[in-house]
């Protein structure tokens, strides 16, 4: 008994800070980064990404399982067919609360040409993933794909690298290029809302079937 109030909690609370982690940088932090010139968005942005790629999926991968867990305890003792379990008590509750949790991981896939953009972008600019990154890379423009920025290729470990983000990509930006990075901020925060929607919508009905 007491496993089971520990692993709603842990799921529940996993899917609500993971949802209003996510939602911060959509309210937030893409606001500020907006009203920056691109050459000190641009580094800003892509240290996001790297920061946020380790924990939001982890998140959303505990909270799921832990809600599967639940739903599988909460099967009933008797033997039934697949569409009694799924219709019991508490079971469809749980299960719909670990797909819309882990619903955040193929959604990402949606915004990956959005921010890809945006890594190449500042990797065009001589940007880096943190200010650790930039001291050990050749930080002259376009010196890396984005592919390679992404594959962290040159950089430092990036589950060691805990630097804060690299101040201002070696090359300025042009009015144009400022307008442009703006766009595509603004487009990310608001896909990356919708994330926080799933995350949300995962930890309030996990909420209301625990409660149930």
């Amino acid at each position: 008994m007491a496993a089971l109030v520990a692993t709603q909690i842990l799921s529940i609370s996993t899917a609500l800070i993971g949802s209003g982690g996510i939602a911060a940088l959509s309210l937030f932090d893409v606001p500020e980064l907006q009203s920056q010139p691109a050459s000190r968005s641009l580094p800003s942005i892509r240290w996001l990404f790297s920061r946020g790629s380790h924990i939001f999926p982890l998140a959303a991968f505990l909270s799921s399982a832990g809600f599967a867990f639940l739903a599988y305890a909460a099967r009933p003792a008797t033997s039934m067919s697949i569409t009694q379990i799924l219709s019991h008590g508490r079971v469809p509750g749980y299960i719909a609360a670990a797909i819309l949790t882990i619903s955040i991981g193929p959604f990402t896939s949606l915004m990956i040409p959005t921010n890809f953009k945006l890594i190449k972008a500042n990797e065009e600019r001589g940007g880096a993933r943190s200010a650790k990154s930039a001291g050990q890379t050749n930080t002259q423009a376009g010196h890396r794909s984005a592919d390679d920025s992404v594959a962290g290729k040159g950089e430092a470990a990036e589950f060691k690298d805990l630097s804060v983000p690299q101040t201002k990509t070696t090359e300025n930006t042009t009015p144009a290029e400022d307008e442009e990075v703006r766009e595509l901020l603004g487009k990310f925060g608001r896909l990356n809302a919708v994330r926080a929607v799933f995350m949300a919508a995962g930890g309030m009905v996990g909420l209301a079937t625990a409660l149930a």
